[in-house]
């Protein structure tokens, strides 16, 4: 089964798109379409405007799923064992389980694209960016559930905008899947999570810009990239058989005035050779998605066991601490407040305190002096 996301919705196909057929979901640009791994029907798309939809019936229906995203411009998906991310017009949120999102960082970046790094022993998200303050960075990585991002900055330019990034499955023996990132300075590749970077060969010189890519499920050393040609007449497909390390030209088949590859899908299944589904958009012309059955493809290796993972994304976001309530008192009675305000007028206590202790005394002494002389005048009884 395979779903597409395009201008207009998601379409779905059940032959490895010879035929295609609309689903509920139409009318509205989906940006990114992905299907949960662990539960075959399952699947989810980002919407331009709309959040999240999800189905649970292989694409047939959809309902929506974007309770807590605070951004609903979500251009796309990341979706692993232990939860799931979405990037949008501002920064990341990420879900346990696809139904109540959170806050995942990057506040302030237009996330243009995410993808799982590692399932264990920490739920590992790398992401690209193409708004924002790129100056400070254009790729970052996070691990486990918190909001913490870290600059990706060895063997990378200094400066750049990211269009796709794409995580291998995971090799036998290796802790993280290979990663591919295409920037508008050239395709990068990393073995070790992201920690460093090496810049992509075998590309000429008017396609070393590649705008998408995608690995084999089944081989961490098998990448499809693709090049939109910047929105004018070209592009072309290549094909990587040493995890992104040197690219050849693989778009045999593709019209020679229709090779504007602006998305690549890589399925396999039943011991047949990967089926690399290519959408094409060339200028002034309608999109088309062409299939090829990649026969010289390598035989694929052994892969590594993937398990849930250790630390997954919290089921609820972390608490907003609650401001510490004021202490209450009890209001002062009419007189009593009519007295404590001539008393502070009189008084001011506790500042200035010598005037006030200065007219007490003077008054004392007036009364004192006073009742002296009365008793002085009357006298005794």
């Amino acid at each position: 089964m395979v779903l597409a996301g395009t201008d207009g919705g998601v379409y779905r196909s059940v032959d490895l798109g010879a035929s295609w057929q609309t689903t509920s979901l139409r009318g509205i640009r989906a940006w990114s379409v992905g299907f949960a791994p662990g539960a075959p029907n399952a699947a989810f798309a980002g919407l331009s405007g709309r959040g999240v939809q999800r189905t649970d019936d292989g694409g047939v229906s959809w309902a929506d799923a974007s309770a807590g995203l605070g951004n609903l411009n979500v251009r796309v998906l990341a979706l692993g064992l232990g939860g799931l991310a979405a990037g949008t017009s501002n920064g990341i949120a990420v879900s346990a389980d696809g139904k109540q999102w959170h806050p995942g960082g990057l506040h302030g970046y237009d996330v243009s694209a995410l993808a799982l790094s590692a399932n264990e022993p920490q739920f590992t998200l790398v992401a690209g960016a193409d708004g924002g303050n790129l100056n400070q960075g254009f790729l970052f990585r996070n691990s486990g559930a918190g909001a913490s991002w870290e600059v990706l900055q060895q063997g990378l330019p200094s400066s750049a905008i990211v269009s796709a990034v794409s995580a291998g499955p995971l090799p036998q023996g290796g802790p993280v899947r290979p990663l591919a990132a295409t920037t508008t300075k050239g395709t990068f590749r990393s073995g070790d999570g992201g920690s460093t970077w090496t810049a992509s060969t075998g590309l000429p010189s008017d396609q070393v810009t590649l705008t998408t890519a995608a690995f084999s499920p089944a081989d961490p050393n098998l990448l499809y990239g693709g090049s939109d040609a910047g929105g004018s007449t070209g592009g072309a497909l290549f094909r990587s058989t040493d995890g992104g390390a040197t690219f050849a030209p693989a778009d045999q088949g593709l019209p020679d005035a229709r090779r504007n590859v602006t998305c690549i899908a890589v399925s396999v299944a039943g011991g047949r050779p990967p089926a690399v589904l290519v959408g094409v958009n060339p200028p002034g012309k309608g999109g088309a998605v062409y299939r090829e059955l990649d026969a010289s493809a390598p035989a694929p290796p052994a892969l590594g066991a993937e398990t849930a993972v250790a630390t997954p994304v919290p089921a609820t976001p972390t608490p907003v601490p609650t401001p510490v309530a004021r202490p209450t008192t009890t209001a002062p009675s009419a007189s009593s407040s009519l007295a404590l305000r001539a008393l502070r007028y009189l008084v001011q206590w506790p500042f200035p305190l010598a005037p006030e202790l200065l007219l007490v005394v003077v008054v004392a002494y007036i009364l004192l002096r006073w009742r002296q002389r009365y008793l002085d005048i009357e006298g005794p009884p």
